[in-house]
């Protein structure tokens, strides 16, 4: 593990704590079947990121890889039933009688209600298509598998460092909207505060990973 791969996952640790302490000061979560819900993908996703932690530090890129889809489609699923979801619906998925069809289409729709821009739009078309080739095992994931005709995984340290980067960043915004929804302000004002902060930190880094941005 290289130092800036350490060093991005110390942070990503202490972020989580921060969250975490926000989220066990005694305030009520879940007052209403759309709360609760989101609650319950945010919790899913907080899982999602421990474990991306644990398996980057044990050097295990390929499945941490793999899981990074997992973390995004929950977030979005969290999104789109928190614009979207009609009553029924809330019930459906409550009971496991929804199924979330063409989520790329879904994924289009929170622009309209979150953004006003293109921002997800743009998320999807820029990286969707690659993180179902490292969940779905495609042509990504098993390229990284040889180093020199061997066996042996070929993970760039820039490969990892986007991983952590993206779901630090992604998990700050799920963790923003939690508080949001919950009409807690000042918590969502820290969340931000601390999204500003990491952005600012990481910007050296993402002019390496993304050079022409």
């Amino acid at each position: 593990m290289t130092g800036k791969v350490k060093n991005q996952l110390n942070e990503l640790g202490k972020i989580v704590n921060q969250v975490s302490n926000l989220i066990n000061n005694g305030k009520p979560f879940g007052n209403t079947e759309r709360q609760t819900l989101f609650l319950a993908y945010f919790d899913i996703d907080v899982e999602h990121v421990q474990s991306l932690h644990l398996l980057i530090s044990n050097d295990n890129i390929g499945s941490a890889s793999a899981l990074v889809r997992t973390f995004y489609e929950t977030f979005f699923r969290a999104l789109w039933v928190n614009a979207f979801a009609t009553t029924e619906q809330l019930e459906e998925i409550r009971n496991n009688k929804f199924e979330f069809k063409n989520m790329g289409s879904k994924i289009l729709q929170l622009d309209s209600h979150y953004t006003g821009t293109e921002f997800f739009k743009n998320l999807k078309n820029r990286v969707w298509g690659t993180m179902s080739d490292y969940t779905h095992s495609g042509s990504y994931q098993l390229s990284r598998r040889w180093t020199d005709g061997k066996l042996v995984p070929n993970y760039k340290e820039n490969e990892i460092l986007e991983i952590i980067i993206e779901v630090t960043k992604a998990y700050l915004l799920f963790a923003n909207m939690l508080f949001q929804i919950h009409g807690y302000d000042k918590e969502k004002d820290t969340i931000l505060d601390i999204l500003i902060k990491y952005k600012k930190e990481i910007e050296p880094i993402l002019n390496t990973i993304y050079p022409s941005a």
